[in-house]
């Protein structure tokens, strides 16, 4: 009897959990119109925002941040899906070599990361280091018997040419002295909105054809600057894979 009770319980506590998780968008809707918009939260001795204003918020913004990791994660897929087939290295299959990442150090200057791959295994400096998703990670910098050290693609010396492949418009991805990733040298008039996808071009010389870049994230309309940041953490790449084929540097 008391087993048959306990999965009662376990049963009622799930539906309860799962009701929970339908209802939370419908009902985060309904606080954010009626509640908060109306200021229910704020004090009304002090007009400051009550802690239960602070808690809501930090819910929402959490699910805000997951949501747009879900979406960066469709925008690789589909466009691995639809259009990377058709200009990645102009239809030539590249083999590629799976490393681990042993040290991972972008606070310094350089921004640079080790892998547990080197001459050993074939790897050779200026092959490209790249996700799951052909995302442009880094070049390999300095190559030894048993690893090697990769330059990311936040480093001050990156310049890479790049196409917007919604609108085709052409520039160079690069990071200035204040370790921002923006686009620069675009063409006069040319069309790029957030959220856009830039990948590589054939003009490089350290980077192959076709490689997801980065992620239009801002924009500053006065001045036509537009900041990019690549589609993967790289203080959370741990497998990452080496394109074994050399760059044309």
């Amino acid at each position: 009897m008391s087993s048959q009770r306990k999965k009662l319980q376990l049963a009622i506590i799930f539906l309860v959990l799962l009701s929970l998780i339908l209802a939370w968008k419908p009902v985060r809707l309904f606080l954010d119109k009626h509640l908060v918009s109306s200021n229910f939260f704020v004090s009304p001795l002090n007009g400051q925002y009550t802690w239960f204003y602070n808690l809501f918020h930090l819910i929402a913004f959490t699910n805000d941040y997951n949501n747009l990791k879900i979406q960066n994660r469709d925008l690789v897929v589909n466009y691995v899906g639809t259009s990377l087939e058709n200009v990645c290295h102009s239809g030539t299959e590249i083999n590629s070599l799976e490393a681990r990442v042993l040290k991972s150090d972008i606070t310094n200057a350089g921004n640079y990361f080790w892998i547990n791959k080197g001459t050993a295994d074939g790897v050779e400096t200026g092959m490209n280091v790249v996700g799951a998703a052909n995302n442009a990670l880094g070049v390999i910098d300095s190559v030894y018997s048993r690893s090697a050290l990769v330059r990311n693609v936040l480093s001050p010396k990156t310049k890479i040419s790049v196409m917007d492949v919604r609108s085709k418009s052409l520039g160079v991805a690069t990071v200035n002295p204040q370790g921002k990733f923006y686009l620069d040298y675009l063409q006069l008039k040319s069309d790029v909105q957030i959220n856009d996808l830039l990948i590589s071009t054939a003009d490089n010389r350290e980077y192959l054809t076709g490689l997801i870049i980065g992620k239009v994230v801002q924009a500053d309309s006065s001045n036509q600057t537009y900041y990019l940041e690549p589609l993967m953490d790289l203080r959370n790449a741990f497998v990452v894979k080496v394109l074994m084929q050399p760059s044309k540097n």
